[in-house]
């Protein structure tokens, strides 16, 4: 398979795959080490956010919230003071920058109308139809859905309170080719019926950008905003999180996002997310615009261990739950030893699923009173541990999940009854990152529905559907009201027997079985989902009165040891290369420093009257699979006092002078 930073991404892959210090049988002098720290999340937990002014010769970038709002309100502006009617409308192509296959249609009426369009497909299967039901005067039509490098025909109508259609008009709007690295993205490989989903949004991995295709395999929307590998997470209003891939915190393996964002599919970002410990491979809603969950790390040895609630308004970490609570020392036997890669909350039980990849396991939590409810997985590895009361009884032979992703609650009810749960997981069935004895070597990687009844503690499968053998990654999509079941296989273990294929896409008869529609895509992905627009959120103006950042980060701590100016300035720094130069750059309020992966060890900020450090060296790096990342750290300014500050880095044991300063002022 041929994709750009393919060499990159398989030197990593082949990194990972090497064995830790814990495998070579270092484990307990490490765990000792760390098994009393409190996590960072409880140490940095009361630290004052004060509200400051910075001013600094240290160059600024508006965080992606405040240039949303901007770009927001200048639309609003352009709308209203030139009054575009609905004969002669504004079309603005790729309104935020971000979306080159979408458009605002802008104009005025004279009275209040709601407004409908059709974004003409290759075939009247794939026209995209959308409505915007509320009534207006002003208008801002989101429409998507355009083909690249053609005359788009859109036709539009607006719609009187009497239902009838006021008037109608033909649009031409014209857009550019593609980036060429988007170019063959997707392969029909069987269509025999019309497909559940309208648009198939593949994020993540090594997707050059986010991109959704139609069931004739033609891309129809693109976001020019390469998250973090983990892609999107779709919310309750159609919006989605996504993690910051440039500012990160430096771990034991790989660095982890420490700010995501509550974004639309606009390409508007609403909300900033900082996280102290990093955010990895899931968040989801706790209720429909209500608390996040996410998973993070305790940052106490080990990593990709903890789940933490965020408050959905301020920020605020309400809540931490460190797996080792849960399982204690069972099968902590590495750094990554649990792996938690997908989370879901039943608001209803107070419950939290989990899906832990590195002990092949489902669990399940009573989030209220952080106790394990039950677990389910390969039951020889749980049977002579404390936990065998925990494990669901399965029948006799059925076939067990290894390595799996993305363990889901189904909301609609299956089977008619009341007293069963369904959960859907995309089996990998693979067990390279734990061997287990009792691996049965199959071929295929699987959708896997459960039925579980809690009370009985039972689980037996639902359904199951095989697909080509996907390593990592992927997961399942219901359309229960269609009776269509989505196999997104999202990292093919052998891609070079399918024409150097990344991903492969199936969609299923849920009732028989049945293969009806594959696609092949060109890139790895993380997941797909369906490409769902919330035409009434996109069409309204941002909240200017909405917080734009929120949380917090891990901060400066004060430090009175004496600090001297270094003689050695940053730019005479013997570095191997020039992308490893040391770069400062100020965020919000936060200080932003760029370098290589553990190559800064400390930060110190020296005043007139404070002096603070920020100490990077632990943890120290175990493995080399971020060693070539380039990244931003992120540091807080809003605990420090009113002063004047230098900025000193060290790396490679000594000082250097970063000559650039910044005062803190307290805001009045």
């Amino acid at each position: 398979m041929d994709f750009p930073g393919k060499e990159k991404l398989k030197k990593i892959w082949n990194n990972y795959k090497k064995p830790s210090m814990y495998e070579k049988g270092y484990l307990p002098r490490y765990d000792e080490e760390y098994e009393k720290e409190k996590d960072s999340y409880q140490r940095y937990q009361f630290v004052e956010k004060r509200k400051i002014e910075v001013v600094s010769d240290i160059a600024y970038e508006k965080g992606l919230a405040v240039e949303s709002r901007e770009r927001d309100q200048e639309l609003t502006k352009m709308l209203k003071e030139n009054k575009y009617a609905f004969e002669d409308p504004c079309v603005i192509l790729n309104p935020y920058g971000r979306t080159p296959l979408c458009a605002y249609v802008m104009f005025w009426t004279k009275e209040p109308c709601a407004v409908r369009f059709v974004v003409k497909g290759k075939t009247k299967e794939v026209d995209i139809r959308e409505e915007i039901n509320s009534y207006e005067n002003w208008h801002r039509v989101p429409v998507y859905g355009l083909y690249p490098a053609t005359e788009n025909e859109v036709r539009l109508e607006i719609i009187g309170k009497d239902g009838k259609v006021a008037a109608e008009k033909k649009l031409t709007i014209p857009t550019k080719k593609l980036s060429e690295s988007l170019n063959d993205l997707v392969r029909i490989k069987k269509k025999t019926a019309e497909s559940a989903m309208k648009l198939i949004l593949a994020v993540g991995k090594s997707m050059p950008y986010p991109a959704a295709f139609d069931e004739q395999g033609d891309i129809r929307y693109v976001m020019r905003f390469r998250p973090r590998g983990y892609g999107f997470f779709p919310l309750a209003n159609d919006r989605f999180i996504v993690m910051e891939r440039q500012t990160l915190l430096p771990t034991q393996l790989i660095p982890h996002s420490t700010q995501m964002y509550e974004m639309d599919y606009l390409g508007r970002v609403y909300r900033t997310y900082y996280v102290p410990n990093g955010i990895h491979h899931d968040v989801c809603e706790m209720t429909p615009g209500g608390n996040l969950l996410i998973a993070s790390n305790s940052q106490c040895g080990h990593v990709e261990d903890c789940i933490a609630e965020v408050n959905r308004e301020n920020g605020k970490i309400e809540k931490v739950l460190d797996m080792r609570k849960i399982f204690g020392t069972a099968y902590r036997d590495r750094t990554n030893w649990v792996h938690i890669n997908s989370l879901d909350y039943d608001s209803t039980k107070k419950q939290v699923y989990f899906s832990a990849r590195n002990i092949h396991t489902i669990g399940c939590i009573d989030w209220k009173k952080d106790k394990l409810k039950w677990i389910l997985g390969e039951k020889n590895m749980w049977r002579e541990r404390p936990f065998s009361k925990k494990l669901l009884s399965t029948p006799e032979g059925m076939p067990w999940h290894f390595q799996q992703h993305s363990a889901k609650l189904i909301r609609e009810n299956l089977d008619g009854r009341e007293d069963t749960i369904h959960i859907m997981i995309f089996d990998n069935h693979w067990h390279v990152r734990r061997k287990n004895k009792f691996f049965d070597n199959d071929e295929q990687s699987y959708v896997t529905i459960y039925t579980i009844d809690e009370k009985k503690k039972k689980a037996w499968i639902e359904k199951r559907f095989g697909g080509i053998k996907s390593k990592i990654t992927s997961n399942g999509i219901l359309c229960g009201d269609k009776h269509r079941l989505f196999y997104m296989g999202g990292f093919l273990a052998y891609p070079e027997k399918y024409d150097n294929r990344g991903g492969w896409i199936y969609e299923f008869d849920y009732d028989t079985g049945k293969t009806l529609n594959e696609y092949s895509v060109r890139y790895y992905f993380f997941r797909a989902y369906e490409l769902r627009m919330n035409m009434q959120d996109l069409s309204r103006t941002m909240d200017l009165y909405e917080e734009p950042c929120v949380g917090w980060l891990q901060p400066f701590e004060r430090w009175d040891e004496p600090v001297s100016r270094p003689e050695k300035k940053i730019s005479e720094a013997p570095i191997r290369c020039m992308q490893e130069r040391i770069r400062l750059r100020l965020e919000d309020q936060n200080l932003q420093i760029k370098s290589r992966d553990h190559l800064i060890e400390q930060v110190v900020v020296k005043g007139t009257h404070y002096t603070y450090q920020k100490d990077f060296r632990k943890p120290p790096r175990e493995q080399d699979l971020a060693a070539e990342m380039e990244y931003y750290v992120s540091i807080p300014l809003y605990n420090l006092l009113d002063d004047t500050y230098e900025v000193y880095v060290r790396f490679g044991g000594e000082w250097y002078d970063s000559e650039q300063t910044f005062t803190i002022r307290s805001r009045r």
